[in-house]
């Protein structure tokens, strides 16, 4: 059965960070897909480079991300902080983004 309380998010009904949020969900689940993929396709030239691609893709936006909001990823802590912002910023499902 088909949520009908979920609305895609798009530019028009969200906020900047959680379009970019969405974004980032929608190439994250991408990737996902192609890594199952070339588990059972290792030579698949085609899906590699989809999956660089996507990859390239999600780490850009990934980036953008934190640098406007903080860390989305334990792997991109700014370790040269004098805090930890891990813990200091609004959780991306947090009411931060209106």
């Amino acid at each position: 059965m088909m949520n009908t309380a979920f609305k895609p998010c798009n530019t028009d009904s969200c906020s900047e960070r959680k379009h970019l949020l969405y974004e980032i969900g929608k190439v994250d689940f991408v990737l996902k897909e192609l890594n199952l993929y070339l588990d059972t396709h290792p030579y698949d030239q085609q899906a590699m480079d989809a999956f660089k691609h996507y990859n390239m893709a999600k780490n850009k936006m990934v980036k953008e991300y934190t640098e406007k909001y903080g860390p989305l990823v334990l792997s991109t802590v700014d370790m040269d902080c004098r805090e930890w912002k891990w813990a200091t910023q609004d959780w991306p499902w947090e009411g931060g983004y209106h």
